[in-house]
């Protein structure tokens, strides 16, 4: 990491959160740090409850927080935005971060000593306060997370400046409250996570890879080596006193648990039998207890004796024994004395160099190491092939307007395409539009939301994530849907629910002329009553195809939304057991008690909302024919070989020349070769793609600088093939005289006999589902040049 690639991705971040009618605030930097913190494994949910709230003259502020479903865990958010031109973006001093940091500091002790109290209860805020005001609250929480989101580039303070890394001490408050009767005291662990410009990149260039948890174990753990699978994996056995995992879960909380597991546990509670084990009969828990798998990708271990000493593990999760590892910390949280307690540890250190090798071997260890328990078998990796399927189409299909959807299946792979290829950024961002980037997370969500459990869009990051991984690969009959069976009509269907979503945010509207201040609430369960106001048992009705041709919602359904949405702000409040509705609302029992309400059925019997959903309702014919199978041709090998025409065969001599050192043979070998289809105008085959790919990113993560001064070949290939892709997509049923067409628009404008012919060809390639040749669209591309 360079001063220059941050600086470029300073520009870059901030053309992201700026919003189509160029405004620019805090929360848009909040909202998009946030889905990285939660694939980072730092938070559970990017579903925060927007709290903003401020006092200058007693340096307060905070704009969210987040509380983790069992309870003992808040985290709070600040963020903090500096724009070109306005501030120092460059920041050497650690006091700066340390002055932002007292601000959350101080809303937090003030609110715990009950000197907020004069907040007007329709303060975004005032739900937090009830919180930390209550005595039960503070009898269950255990540690404070406060979050400082900054788009400042953190440097040294002497020499050029390099980039540096900030840490800061935690802190402890002593909190005094009255519960039943009884004074109590108690410490509070104040934690500080600094999420600067340069773990904000970071979370980019990772891909959404988790930040490592590293244990330090002082003493030592003794263990003992059991398997050793050279260069792959080294496993070895070890007993972890119980005090141990609960200094760990304090400390790291759900984060420790491998994200699979993490995204399916719900600790409602200690497992009664566990509790009974650990107070009853300690010493024996380690006989009665099935112990922990732990995984790891680095390690300090010393072997002495025959005995293994572990002294630190690096990227620690427990892939098996969660259950076990929370039961253990929220007992000795009630008093009880674990001094005897023992747990049974496999611990699996992964030593392969490959990361999709690492992640495959972690992935397949917790899927065997939970085969036995509830933990269903679901694919969270962005490799997933249904998620691939996805990309392939989205890469495939245009709208009317020729522009297509961004699916962002890996993080930060919208904003690393434009900083390997710099010279092709106008093209790409206007062939991808910023309100038609989507990442899998918000797929995800706006997905879930057009069906019945509003609620675990409410509760967001992998609990929703894994919802929609399984309803993806089963139908309306629970019949499996495999990949290469995802289509035209579902992606289609996909993109409608994404608009249906962003639209009904943007009617409810944002700031002081809003609905009102719980749109994260309201508008998931909105669409999710509108969806089950037009299902028929199993199977939804509703005309999802006229929103994807339109791309946006007609008008009466937009005055049927702002209706619905009204009326579900008042809903909300009202059936909500809980002054933090937000809050509530991630648990099933306000859906259900919404459902069951004589106004929802007054609302779904309403004269208008009948006429309106009736004429958007699909007939069982057109439902039918809407979901046939679908056979459309696969856009995405032809468009990433235009790609890579277009960078131009120097491009790949230079690289080649510049990471020299760092290819292997057989890399500069494929390099050659694809250099060689270039110059002779051959199309590229699924291999070549992938290597150039693999290449490619290497060569950004050892030297990203050398990126920004490339001058790729303009040849205009990524404009014809969209522009091919548009024709195509527009006359499906009609594909070759919809070229032919376009062959004589353009011979009336007159293009010579070669350049029309080449669009013929095109259309009949693409007419038998074939590829078409690069020959064919470099005419067109010159063409189109002039």
């Amino acid at each position: 990491m360079t001063l220059n690639e941050l600086g470029s991705f300073f520009t870059t971040l901030v053309n992201n959160i700026t919003s189509e009618d160029n405004k620019i605030d805090r929360i848009a930097l909040l909202n998009y740090v946030l889905p990285g913190l939660n694939l980072a494994r730092m938070i559970d949910s990017d579903e925060i409850t927007f709290a903003y709230f401020t006092r200058n003259t007693e340096n307060i502020e905070i704009d969210g927080y987040l509380i983790n479903d069992t309870g003992e865990r808040l985290q709070l958010f600040l963020s903090n935005l500096v724009l070109p031109g306005s501030g120092e973006v460059n920041i050497s001093r650690k006091e700066y971060y340390e002055s932002l940091f007292l601000k959350a500091k101080n809303f937090l002790t003030k609110a715990l000593k009950n000197h907020l109290s004069d907040v007007q209860a329709g303060d975004p805020a005032a739900p937090l306060i009830k919180w930390l005001e209550n005595p039960d609250f503070q009898d269950k929480v255990d540690v404070i997370e406060i979050f400082l989101i900054s788009n400042t580039t953190s440097v040294e303070p002497r020499g050029t400046g390099s980039p540096k890394s900030f840490t800061f001490q935690k802190d402890e408050f002593v909190t005094n409250y009255t519960l039943n009767k009884l004074r109590k005291s108690k410490k509070l662990s104040i934690q500080y996570q600094l999420i600067d410009l340069n773990r904000i990149y970071n979370f980019e260039i990772s891909a959404g890879g988790a930040e490592p948890i590293i244990i330090n174990l002082n003493p030592p753990l003794t263990a003992i080596q059991a398997a050793d699978d050279s260069g792959l994996f080294k496993s070895y056995l070890a007993v972890i006193p119980a005090r141990l995992l609960v200094e760990f879960y304090h400390d790291y909380s759900s984060r420790l648990l491998e994200r699979n597991v993490r995204s399916f546990l719900q600790f409602k509670g200690v497992n009664q039998k566990l509790r009974e084990t650990l107070i009853k009969e300690p010493e024996k828990f380690i006989a009665y207890n099935n112990g922990v798998t732990i995984t790891a990708t680095a390690s300090e271990i010393v072997h002495k004796d025959g005995v293994a000493l572990i002294h630190s593990l690096t990227d620690f999760q427990i892939v098996n024994g969660g259950q076990t590892t929370a039961s253990i910390y929220f007992t000795a949280k009630d008093g009880v004395d674990l001094s005897k307690v023992s747990v049974a540890a496999k611990i699996n250190v992964a030593e392969s160099s490959n990361p999709e090798d690492l992640d495959d071997l972690i992935s397949k260890i917790s899927q065997y190491s939970n085969s036995q328990n509830k933990v269903s078998s679901v694919d969270l990796n962005s490799r997933s092939a249904h998620l691939l399927k996805i990309k392939k189409l989205s890469e495939s299909i245009t709208d009317n307007s020729g522009s297509k959807w961004f699916f962002e299946r890996i993080r930060g792979e919208f904003n690393t395409m434009l900083r390997v290829y710099p010279s092709q950024r106008t093209q790409i961002e206007k062939n991808y539009p910023k309100n038609k980037r989507l990442s899998k997370e918000q797929m995800a969500k706006y997905y879930v939301a057009w069906g019945i459990t509003p609620h675990l869009v409410r509760k967001g990051g992998e609990k929703v994530f894994r919802d929609f991984m399984q309803f993806i690969q089963v139908d309306h009959n629970d019949k499996p849907i495999k990949p290469e069976n995802l289509g035209r009509p579902f992606y289609e269907d996909l993109i409608a629910k994404a608009i249906v979503f962003k639209e009904f945010e943007q009617i409810y509207g944002s700031g002081p002329n809003a609905i009102g201040q719980i749109r994260s609430t309201v508008v998931p369960y909105s669409i999710s009553a509108l969806y089950k106001i037009t299902s028929d048992r199993k199977v939804n009705y509703f005309d999802l195809g006229s929103i994807w041709t339109n791309q946006a919602l007609p008008e009466d359904l937009k005055i049927l939304a702002r209706h619905l949405l009204e009326s579900m702000h008042e809903w909300c409040k009202t059936y909500s057991k809980s002054d933090d509705v937000g809050e509530y609302a991630k648990k099933e029992d306000l859906w259900k008690e919404i459902l069951k309400s004589t106004e929802f059925s007054a609302f779904e019997n309403d004269a208008d909302t009948k006429r309106i959903i009736a004429k958007y309702r699909l007939s069982d014919s057109a439902f039918k024919k809407r979901y046939a199978v679908d056979d459309s041709f696969d856009f995405s090998l032809i468009n990433e070989t235009c790609r890579i025409h277009s960078n131009g065969a120097p491009f790949y001599n230079a690289l080649k020349i510049r990471f020299y050192d760092v290819l292997s043979a057989n890399e500069k070998r494929k390099l050659e070769e694809i250099v060689q289809k270039i110059q002779v105008r051959e199309n590229l085959t699924q291999a070549n793609v992938e290597i150039e790919n693999s290449i490619v990113k290497s060569a950004q993560e050892v030297d990203p600088d050398w990126f920004l001064i490339q001058q790729n070949e303009s040849l205009n290939l990524i404009n014809v093939i969209g522009k091919v892709a548009a024709v195509y997509n527009r006359n499906l049923t009609r594909v070759r005289e919809a070229f032919e067409a376009e062959s004589v628009k353009y011979q009336r404008r007159g293009a010579n006999e070669s350049q029309v012919n080449a669009w013929k060809q095109v259309g009949v390639k693409l007419a038998k589902k074939e590829e078409p040749r690069i020959t064919d669209l470099v005419k067109i591309s010159q063409l189109l040049l002039g």
